[in-house]
């Protein structure tokens, strides 16, 4: 059992503004694994007790969001999954051709629509 990182906190607080039912939930999660792929980062969760559900009928959670990273050149899009009413992961890829080896430096959250 992992503890969310500020990193996901912020990715998880930017989902929550466009799903505004999110916000309760994030207290109720912790982090199972945190997979790299190269290209992008599965972070996978549990719940603390796992009678919680989410009342979000989308599999597919999306914002107008980029992050911006350190080393990077064009950024990560994310979005977050739910399955059987739990949100189970979130999906960050790479935009662009970059190889990326998940580590957050000095990231920042950007509206697409400010680019």
């Amino acid at each position: 059992m992992k503890n969310l990182t500020i990193y996901e906190l912020a990715l998880l607080f930017a989902l929550a503004e466009k799903f505004p039912v999110l916000y309760t939930h994030i207290e109720k999660l912790y982090v199972v694994e945190r997979e790299c792929t190269g290209m992008g980062q599965y972070i996978f969760f549990k719940y603390y007790d796992s009678d919680d559900i989410l009342p979000i009928s989308e599999g597919i959670l999306s914002v107008d969001r980029i992050i911006t990273i350190e080393g990077l050149e064009v950024g990560l899009g994310f979005v977050g999954v739910v399955e059987n009413s739990k949100l189970v992961n979130l999906e960050l890829f790479v935009y662009g051709s970059d190889d990326w080896d998940c580590v957050f430096k000095n990231f920042s959250l950007k509206n697409l629509n400010d680019l």
